[in-house]
């Protein structure tokens, strides 16, 4: 399996090499250069999106958990740089934030259950996001084959976000439950009976209606604030796009890299979404790649520390042993 995962990687890091070969190197890395010291400006920027989503988050633990929001940040920021950096198939950091979220004293059974929670939101949110970008893709005038091909990915999206969704309320969990008593005895810091009741800490996360709201209120606003990246990045390289339109491409590329999950870091495929959709727009293929390589420097600029802080954590736990309920290290 680890084999497969690292060749996918190795053929999407191929794949955008590529595309950047073909379509010129010396001009993409023109328009790259171009934006000079503004790529800084857009890896600071990148911490507003990640900060509404932290926020998003812990608005659905603060009746069951009161805590400042630092914990939050640091494991969203630290499950980002898992899911872009490592090949883990783009799945992987939410397991890892739930865990970073142990080291601050929640519970493992709470954390697994907001991390539940709060991906699914994530998924809702992206998909109204994404029909956000439709909507405006339609109302521009734009290519209507793309925007048809884009409106039968959502339709086959829904249905399956719809089955994730009733599946959580009707029994997935008690499964899990069930394998969760295997997994404890191979993860060590999956204490005895630590996910005993998995599906019932997630049913009582959905019925806070109101911390439901508030959370996907705060992760679409992420995701829309995410678009300023797009923005920010062609400002500096030299291209003015209006709001609207970064926002239509921030919104189907992350669709596509979404609909790519198989791909770790979605290599390759990232770079050909920022030509397609940027052709919507006039934008030429070597400026569509510098975009592309602004987010990937974003992702190494932020993700390299965070997971040298990760393994800070990871080093701290293991020096102070295990132990306690719920997996919670000894005092």
């Amino acid at each position: 399996m680890k084999a497969t995962v690292h060749l996918v990687a190795l053929a999407g890091i191929a794949l955008a090499i590529g595309l950047i070969v073909y379509h010129g190197f010396d001009k993409v890395l023109d328009a790259l250069l171009a934006a000079g010291w503004g790529i800084l400006w857009v890896v600071l920027y990148h911490l507003v999106p990640l900060l509404f989503s932290a926020v998003g988050w812990r608005a659905l633990l603060q009746a069951d958990w009161p805590c400042p929001l630092k914990p939050y940040v640091v494991a969203r920021w630290i499950g980002e740089a898992v899911n872009i950096l490592l090949p883990v198939a783009q799945v992987g950091g939410d397991i890892v934030r739930g865990r970073v979220l142990t080291f601050y004293g929640a519970t493992a059974r709470l954390a697994t259950a907001s991390v539940v929670v709060d991906l699914t939101l994530q998924i809702v949110t992206q998909l109204i996001f994404t029909l956000m970008g439709l909507g405006l893709l339609v109302a521009t005038g734009s290519d209507p084959e793309v925007a048809r091909w884009a409106l039968i990915g959502v339709a086959v999206a829904l249905p399956v976000v719809a089955g994730f969704v009733l599946a959580q309320r009707f029994g997935l969990f008690k499964l899990v439950d069930k394998m969760l008593a295997f997994l404890e005895q191979k993860a060590r810091w999956l204490q005895a009976g630590a996910l005993n009741n998995l599906h019932e800490a997630v049913l009582s996360l959905y019925r806070d209606r109101r911390a439901l709201v508030s959370s996907s209120v705060y992760h679409l606003l992420s995701w829309i604030t995410g678009a300023g990246e797009i923005w920010l990045a062609l400002h500096f390289i030299g291209v003015e796009v209006s709001l609207a339109e970064a926002l239509i491409i921030e919104s189907l590329s992350q669709a596509i890299r979404s609909a790519a999950f198989v791909v770790p870091g979605a290599y390759g495929v990232q770079e050909g979404g920022f030509i397609a959709l940027g052709a919507l727009f006039g934008l030429s293929p070597d400026v569509a790649l510098a975009l592309s390589l602004i987010k990937r420097v974003r992702d190494f600029t932020l993700g390299v520390p965070a997971l040298a802080v990760w393994q800070v954590m990871e080093g701290k736990r293991a020096w102070l042993g295990f132990g306690g309920k719920d997996g919670q290290p000894k005092p």
